[in-house]
Order: structure tokens, then sequence, then C-alpha cells
């Protein structure tokens, strides 16, 4: 197994990525790209002899040829995380040279199907003026009126009329559009709502009757939602363990419900952040970890968190405005920003007790992690959503005297290839 969900497969000496397969299975596939020198890719058109792992797709577009969102529909569930804690064991292995056990903890839903969870997403105009999602590795869009992994607010608005048809809706074909799901609430009552970007670069936001079909909504400042509350402008307040993150819509939050709590509480535990401690949170999005660390360290620690998208530090900043120990940075992350935040004088002295990394998909980097660790924390809480790029860090994390100690992993996107990781570093 590879990443992003392919199988691997060979014929006549070359390397051949499958995907819509499952280890063990002989399939007969169609080759999609032939590109590479050193290897093919392909998709699975039949399942000659089948793993006791595969079971029917319950989305109809999850299929050879049609949508690219989901990686293993064709899976059980216990299959996917047993194959995402292979990816991450494999990577830790080949990378890190490291050899660690690793299960792949399911989060708290309702129902453990994989579905109806994703409550932020990206559709485009299909050329017959429906909405859909885009074909693998392909700019081509899909129509998927019934995506079973969106959320069922998301579902109602993208198979209404009247948002398809609308003024907001996409105007041409390939055309994007940015839906994040609501609840609104207004003189005491919740309703479901749904917020979603314009071709203006606004946003703008649509109810949901109980009884079927939308209606504008125009919410008055001050009105809240929950997990997502709209104001004008339009903003987005998620909660999480009772504290409130006002958002801009566009800002990044984590796309599973119960993601957000479950990565607090992974972090924190990690972590360990003591009152009158110094804590340092970088790539800190909109505040959630700062958020916690902060309340750890109370008011006499500090946080110091950096993050480069300027909307993010805004909405952090009107989210924490009650913790003013946090001293907030709208900076990108290098060794130049991390040594004048920390100070030069405390390399090697002790300047930071906990250190929180929460990068890109690309990591943190070999610099960046030398420069954090130059500072010699006592705990470094590491969140990657890369499997390979984690363990790169943890590699270069060795060579300044830090160790791998504990590492947990998380199904925050079912039905796909992706994993979340949380590790934890300490002096060797």
């Amino acid at each position: 197994m590879a990443h992003h969900g392919l199988c691997v497969a060979r014929t006549d000496g070359r390397v051949v990525f499958v995907r819509h397969a499952l280890p063990g299975e002989r399939v007969l596939a169609r080759i999609t790209d032939v590109s590479h020198d050193r290897y093919w890719r392909a998709d699975a058109t039949e399942i000659l002899v089948a793993s006791p792992d595969r079971v029917e797709p319950p989305c109809p577009h999850a299929r050879p040829g049609q949508c690219g969102g989901c990686d293993w529909q064709h899976a059980t569930l216990d299959a996917q995380r047993r194959l995402k804690a292979t990816v991450v064991e494999d990577s830790l292995r080949r990378i890190a040279g490291l050899e660690r056990a690793v299960r792949v903890e399911p989060l708290p839903a309702k129902a453990d199907d994989g579905l109806g969870w994703r409550t932020r997403m990206r559709f485009a105009r299909t050329p017959d003026g429906g909405v859909g999602l885009r074909a693998h590795r392909s700019h081509q869009v899909v129509a998927t009126p019934d995506c079973r992994i969106a959320h069922p607010s998301l579902a109602q608005v993208i198979a209404d009329p009247v948002f398809l048809q609308g003024p907001a809706a996409p105007e041409r074909t390939g055309q994007a559009v940015d839906l994040v799901a609501a609840k609104l609430t207004e003189s005491g009552t919740t309703s479901d709502a749904v917020a979603f970007s314009t071709g203006s670069g606004g946003w703008q936001l649509v109810r949901l009757r109980p009884e079927g079909g939308l209606e504008p909504a125009a919410p008055e400042a001050g009105a809240a939602a929950e997990p997502a509350g709209l104001a004008e402008p339009v903003e987005v307040v998620e909660t999480v363990e009772g504290r409130s993150f006002r958002l801009e819509p566009g800002v990044f939050w984590q796309v599973h419900p119960a993601a957000a709590a479950t990565l607090v509480d992974a972090v924190r535990a990690a972590a360990a952040a003591a009152p009158g401690e110094t804590a340092l949170d970088l790539y800190s999005g909109a505040g959630l970890f700062a958020a916690f660390l902060a309340e750890a360290v109370g008011p006499t620690g500090r946080v110091i968190a950096m993050e480069s998208d300027e909307a993010a530090v805004r909405s952090a900043a009107r989210s924490l405005e009650d913790l003013p120990w946090v001293s907030l940075r709208s900076l990108r992350v290098t060794p130049a920003t991390v040594r004048g935040l920390i100070g030069g004088s405390d390399r090697q002295g002790g300047g930071v007790d906990v250190a929180v990394l929460d990068p890109p998909r690309t990591g943190a980097g070999r610099e960046v992690m030398a420069e954090v660790l130059a500072h010699r924390p006592r705990r470094v809480v590491y969140v990657a959503c890369d499997p390979a790029a984690l363990a790169r860090d943890v590699a270069a994390a060795a060579e300044e005297g830090y160790r791998l100690t504990a590492l947990r992993a998380f199904d925050l996107f079912p039905m796909t290839s992706h994993v979340e990781c949380v590790a934890t570093l300490a002096p060797a």
C-alpha cells in the first residue's frame, strides 16, 4: 500500500499505482497515466479476486473514472484504519528508521459509518448547471448531487434548485463554491444554515427550512451559531469545550465535527503545560491550541503563537480576547522569525517549555525543527496530516537530540486515505 490510497502492483518490471484496489487482490486495471518513466497509474475496473475487506461503496460516485474525493469507500472502516496505520508505520520505518506499532483511532460519532461528516467542502459547477466534485487528478467536474460524506446541511443545499438556479450559484463550468455548515441562532431559536462563497469574493448565508427548502438569511449583528454562527460580516463560530472561536468563513478549521475537540484533548495531554510556563504555538491558525495552552499556563505564563494567514490571526484575536497572555503574531514560520520571537539569548537556555507545531502538509522542515529545538523545550507536540512529512521532521528532531516518545493517530477523514497524527518529542 502506497500513500494516497494507492495499491502497488508490478508489470514487466514497472511499478503501477492502482486506485480502487486493496492489498492482496487480483484486478483488471485501466492504465490512466504513462507520463512517468519509473511508474504508471491505473484504475481497477474489474475485481478478479476480492479482498475480504472489500465492500460495496455506499456512494454511487465512488467508482473508477468518477469522483476523486474518496479513496477507500470500497473497504470496511476497520480495514481503512489498518491501512492508514500501515502507511504511518512504513513512513516512520523508511524515513526515520523507527519501528512503532500504530493504531488509528476513530472519532466520536452518532454512527460509525464514515458518512455525513464533512462540514466544509468545495464544489464546482458542472456543464449542465449542477454542482459536483473534481475527478481524480483532473479538472473535470463530476456531478455529485448526493455526496455521501457531505454534512446533511451541505447535501441539502447542493441538491436544492433554489441554490442551483439562484444568483449566488456558480456561473460558469468549473467555477468553485465553498460551503460551510452552520447552525444559526436568532431570538433564541436555532436553525440549520449554510454559508457559501460568492463570485465577488464575499460570503452569503441560506437558512434550511425544517420542512425542506432554503431561504436567504441575513442575521442581525451579534447573531451566533453553534458550531457555526454568522453575523455581519458573515462569521462562523465553532465551539470547543465551551469556548467559542469566531472565524471568517474561509479560515482553516477541521472539517469533521469531532476533530477539533479530539485534537485539543490529544495535544493538551501530550503537552502537559503547567502554570507559569512558556508555550510556543507554531502554525497556530485560528488559535485552537493557543487557547487551551493559555488556559493551562495561566496568567503567570505566556503563549507565543505564530501564523502567516492574516485572516486566521484576525479570527484568533477575536476569539482569544480574554487571554491577554497570548501573543499572536502574523508571521510566516521560519528559523529567523522563531528566533526573533523567542529571543536569541534564550537558545540552549530553556526559553520555551512546551512547543506545539501544526504545520501544513509539507511539514515544518529541518531548519525550523532545528531552531525550535535549539531552545530546548522539555516537550514538543507535533500535529501532522502527512505521515512522510512527520517522519522527516521526527528524523530531523533526532539529529537535535530529541526522540519520539508517543504517537497517536486519528481517523479525521473517513473514506479517504488521509490520517492525522499527534506525535510527542522529548530530549533523548
